[in-house]
C-alpha cells in the first residue's frame, strides 16, 4: 500500500467532530463547527471617525453648537439646517448629519462654528451596516479562530462561538520491557511524551492507559476499554512479527479490522490503522522514529479532518541531499524555515516548524533545491 492510498483511506474514517458552545473568551485557537452569522449591522449607528463637529443638512459654512456628545452619549433630536453637534470619535453623529468637520479644520467663536465652504462632505462619517451587514456570514465553518477574529467577534456582540468538540484519545504503551521509572533499568517509554506533547499541542484531550505488558487478554481487556471510552485509540508497540507482538491478533479477535497496513514507508513499515469498537485506532511502531514520523504524518491530518479542516501536505523547497533505495517512501524528521525571499525551506538543522518530508517511492535521490512533499506537524501554520 502506497502512503497516498493509506492517508486516503485513514481519512476516509474518521468521523467529523461534534460541536460545543466555548466562551468567547476561550476560542482563540479553536475551529468552527458552523458558520457564524451576523443577527445586527456593524457598524450599528452612523459613527464619527474624528473629533469635530457634526454639520446639519444644508449648512453652507457657518452653524450653531447645540449640544456636545462623547463616545458613550448620543443626541436624539435631529439637526437642523445650520446647527452642529460637537462630537468625539465613535460617537454616534444625530439624524440629518452631512457631514463631520474635523476640529483642526473648524474656526469657534463662543457657540458659532465656522469652516470652509470645500469640506469634503462625504468623509469622516462611517456609516451603518458599511462594514458587516445584518445576515453576513462573519467567518465560516472550519476556520480557526484567531485573534482579529476575536476582536470582531466582540464588536459584534458575540459571546460565544460554536466550536468542532476535541477527541478523547486514549493512548496505550505495549511492551513488557518498557518502563516509566526514569530511575530503573529497562527502556524508558520515551513514545508517550513525544504524543503527549503533540496532543497537547493540538488542543486533543487524552486519556492515558499506561503501559501494557506483553499479555494477549490484559492487551484486549485495555483495548476495549479504551475504544468504549474514547473517540480515537493509540498504540506503541506489538505491530511486528515476533511472537511478543500481539497487537494485529488482539484486535481482529475483538471483533476490530484493520484496513491499513504494509504501507511502503520507512521508517515505520509496520504502521497499522484499524478500527476498533467503531473508533479510529492508530497503531503505531515501538520505534521512536517510526512512531514520530508515522504520527505526525497519519494522526496530525486526522485530528485537522475530525475538526473539518484543510488536510493534505504542502510543498517546500528541500534544503539537504539524501539518497535511499527504491520502492518505499522515505520519512525524514525536518524542520520548516522561510528564506529571507519568502521561500518554504526544509532541512534537518531543528531551527524552524517541525514537519515530515517525503522523498517519494520512485527516487533514489532527493537533492538540495528539488521540491518535496511536507507534511506539518505545528498549529502554529496549520
Amino acid at each position: 500500500m502506497k502512503l497516498e492510498e493509506a492517508f486516503k483511506t485513514i481519512i476516509s474514517l474518521i468521523p467529523d467532530a461534534k460541536s460545543e458552545e466555548v466562551p468567547l473568551i476561550a476560542a482563540a485557537g479553536r475551529v468552527l463547527a458552523a458558520d457564524v452569522v451576523a443577527e445586527h449591522d456593524y457598524p450599528e449607528a452612523d459613527v464619527s471617525r474624528m473629533d469635530g463637529y457634526a454639520v446639519g443638512q444644508g449648512s453652507e459654512g457657518a452653524c450653531l453648537v447645540v449640544n456636545e456628545i462623547s463616545a458613550a452619549d448620543s443626541y436624539e433630536k435631529p439637526l437642523g439646517k445650520g446647527e452642529c453637534v460637537r462630537v468625539a470619535t465613535g460617537a454616534k453623529v444625530p439624524s440629518n448629519t452631512e457631514f463631520v468637520v474635523p476640529f483642526e479644520n473648524a474656526h469657534r467663536s463662543g457657540e458659532n462654528v465656522t469652516y470652509q465652504q470645500g469640506e469634503d462632505r462625504k468623509k469622516h462619517i462611517t456609516h451603518a451596516g458599511s462594514d458587516i451587514r445584518k445576515g453576513d456570514v462573519i467567518a465560516r465553518k472550519g476556520m480557526r479562530v484567531d485573534i482579529r477574529m476575536m476582536e470582531i467577534f466582540a464588536s459584534m456582540r458575540i459571546p460565544s462561538l460554536p466550536c468542532a468538540k476535541a477527541p478523547l484519545v486514549g493512548v496505550i504503551s505495549t511492551g513488557s520491557e518498557l518502563t516509566e521509572d526514569f530511575t530503573k533499568p529497562g527502556t524508558v517509554n520515551s513514545n508517550f511524551y513525544h504524543m503527549a506533547g503533540l496532543l497537547r499541542i493540538f488542543d486533543v484531550d487524552m486519556k492515558y492507559f499506561g503501559v501494557v505488558p506483553d499479555d494477549e487478554g490484559e492487551l484486549s481487556k485495555t483495548m476495549k476499554q479504551a475504544a468504549l471510552e474514547c473517540d480515537m485509540v493509540i498504540t506503541f508497540g506489538g505491530t511486528g512479527f515476533s511472537r511478543y507482538d500481539l497487537l494485529k491478533l488482539t484486535v481482529l479477535e475483538a471483533g476490530g479490522e484493520i484496513p491499513v497496513e504494509g504501507v511502503r514507508i520507512g521508517p515505520g513499515k509496520t504502521f497499522r490503522f484499524g478500527l476498533l469498537g467503531g473508533r479510529p485506532l492508530f497503531m503505531f511502531p515501538g520505534s521512536p522514529a517510526a512512531a514520530i514520523a508515522c504520527s505526525e504524518v497519519f494522526l496530525v491530518q486526522a485530528i485537522r479532518k475530525w475538526h473539518g479542516l484543510k488536510t493534505g501536505c504542502i510543498k517546500a523547497v528541500s534544503g539537504f541531499t539524501m539518497k535511499k533505495k527504491k520502492g518505499f517512501s522515505k520519512l525524514v524528521r525536518t524542520w520548516l524555515r522561510f528564506s529571507e525571499d519568502g521561500h518554504a525551506i526544509v532541512d534537518q538543522g531543528g531551527v524552524g516548524f517541525p514537519c515530515v518530508s517525503v522523498i517519494s517511492e520512485e527516487a533514489e535521490i532527493m537533492h538540495d533545491g528539488e521540491l518535496v512533499d511536507v507534511w506539518l506537524a505545528s498549529k502554529m501554520l496549520i
